[in-house]
């Protein structure tokens, strides 16, 4: 029997929120059964921020993306159940499977080839043709050592922490150049009816971003990124004259803990931008319900 959620909605959150970017830290008992308090944790926090429906990405090393349809039968008006694949060993076969066992849409990150490289097309065109949403990661990724707060002083200890250092030599290229927003452009022009999600608002290359969900109908990027993808949106005024509040959803991006520090920290925000409150509902829940057609 599924649990009842007793809603006791945060005042002073929004009144409504639609997430679009949560990744979900499972792990199981040494006995093998599930940590079901996981799920119950992440339903709680929600309840207090009010965020009424979340995109969890599951991972195929996480048992075949099973816990994040574990949690999503647990809580099915609370989870959108997302399947991260990998655009270079997944196909479209891959695809029906995980549309048929529940999934609404995809992650896509770290390809070897460029996003609209015409190699991916036929997972494209299946995903298309499933009406399965993707969000793509877009921009650098960001690492165990922030440079611009650490000084790298000891090369050993920073060889040691550095992902650099695990990609060497690999023979595969998946830095941000295989996955810039402008890619996405060629995708949602050769696919059209593909609702597309580019992640973090393309991080340092928002210029990029911006541009394409200007001239393209379906393409949205999401404002995850913490408070460097915000500084950057909120001092140089992005919202309004470089890409509308339409084409915008939130997205947390963060361990359970921090979720609620996203949601202030972008309620302020909205308040210096002087957003109204209809545009700040669009950017926190009507958007991303419109796109995975939930009520608005």
């Amino acid at each position: 029997m599924q649990p009842t959620m007793t809603v006791e909605y945060m005042k002073d959150a929004p009144p409504r929120i639609f997430d679009v970017h949560v990744h979900y830290r499972w792990r199981r008992c040494q006995d093998g059964f599930k940590l079901d308090v996981q799920a119950e944790i992440l339903a709680h926090v929600c309840r207090r921020l009010n965020i009424r429906k979340l995109c969890l990405l599951g991972r195929r090393g996480e048992e075949g993306w099973c816990p994040t349809l574990e949690a999503h039968e647990r809580f099915p008006d609370l989870v959108v159940p997302m399947a991260q694949i990998s655009l270079d060993d997944d196909g479209p076969d891959t695809l029906s499977s995980l549309r048929e066992r529940g999934f609404r849409g995809l992650k896509i990150t770290m390809p070897n080839r460029n996003y609209d490289d015409e190699a991916y097309y036929p997972t494209y065109e299946r995903a298309q043709e499933l009406d399965l949403r993707i969000l793509f990661h877009t921009g650098i990724r960001g690492g165990p050592i922030d440079y611009l707060l650490f000084h790298p002083r000891d090369a050993a200890l920073a060889e040691a922490y550095s992902w650099d250092s695990e990609q060497a030599g690999a023979g595969t290229t998946r830095g941000a150049a295989r996955m810039q927003p402008i890619f996405l452009d060629t995708i949602s022009l050769a696919f059209p009816r593909l609702r597309i999600i580019g992640a973090h608002l393309g991080y340092g290359l928002y210029d990029s971003a911006a541009a394409v969900a200007r001239w393209r109908r379906n393409v949205t990027f999401d404002i995850s990124g913490g408070k460097v993808v915000r500084r950057h949106i909120v001092e140089r005024g992005m919202i309004g004259t470089e890409i509308l509040p339409e084409k915008l959803v939130f997205g947390s991006d963060c361990d359970i803990t921090h979720m609620s520090r996203e949601v202030t920290a972008w309620m302020d925000a909205f308040q210096s931008l002087g957003l109204s409150d209809e545009d700040q509902d669009k950017i926190f829940y009507r958007n991303a319900a419109a796109i995975f057609g939930e009520d608005a």
